[in-house]
């Protein structure tokens, strides 16, 4: 099944924003051993490894109509092709192994990794390959590409609302943020939903997704 989904994300939250790719006006953020120094220039397209120990993909979902909870899922893999000179040759491949989802609680993760959600046994990853990336100018990058989820795929554009570039440990990195939402419904995931007021009742339908990678190159 296929369906444009646009992203409606706020500038500001979790998995920083108005960071603008290197060679403009990037700054460099620090982590727990060292400071990340900014690169001044890549000359050409060249492949990242998502380093999945410090990638997080965290969710929120509207609760009981009156709250928002937020989990996360702890094992990712991918690639990125960077290329900070013709941002429209850069692209992604991501994989998130479903059963590592975590919302600290054993008891509700094993709900959700059964048949009423997400049916790792039969799904057990979910997947987004991008099509088109673009430059729109004042800090703003959108990636449009293919999520797949419990065998059903959308095409969705997402917000990228940070991209660095720098050096760590003496390995060349980046740090790349994505936000988009989904419908649970679009999935096939409909347990708990009020169809009548979708994102109200017991739980809502739309779903955020945040992206915060971190690659090395290779």
């Amino acid at each position: 099944m296929k369906r444009t989904l646009k992203a409606s994300l706020a500038a500001a939250v979790l998995i920083g924003a108005g960071s603008v790719l290197v060679g403009m006006n990037t700054t460099a953020g620090h982590s727990e051993t060292s400071a990340v120094e900014t690169r001044a220039t890549t000359s050409a397209t060249r492949l990242f490894e998502i380093d999945p120990t410090h990638t997080n993909v965290i969710f929120k979902i509207r609760h009981g109509s009156v709250s928002n909870f937020y989990g996360r899922f702890n094992d990712t893999q991918g690639t990125i092709q960077f290329d900070k000179n013709n941002f429209e040759k850069s692209s992604m491949e991501l994989t998130v192994q479903m059963s590592s989802i975590d919302t600290h609680n054993r008891t509700r993760d094993g709900h959700l990794k059964g048949a009423d959600f997400f049916n790792v046994r039969q799904y057990d990853e979910a997947t987004f390959t991008s099509t088109s990336m673009s430059d729109d100018g004042d800090g703003e990058y959108t990636v449009t590409g293919e999520f797949t989820l419990q065998g059903k795929t959308v095409t969705l554009d997402a917000r990228l609302i940070d991209i660095r570039e720098g050096k760590f440990n003496n390995f060349d990195v980046i740090g790349v943020e994505a936000r988009f939402t989904i419908k649970r419904s679009d999935f096939g995931i409909t347990k708990y939903l009020d169809t009548r007021n979708p994102n109200l009742g017991p739980l809502g339908d739309e779903v955020e997704i945040i992206v915060a990678i971190e690659a090395v190159g290779k």
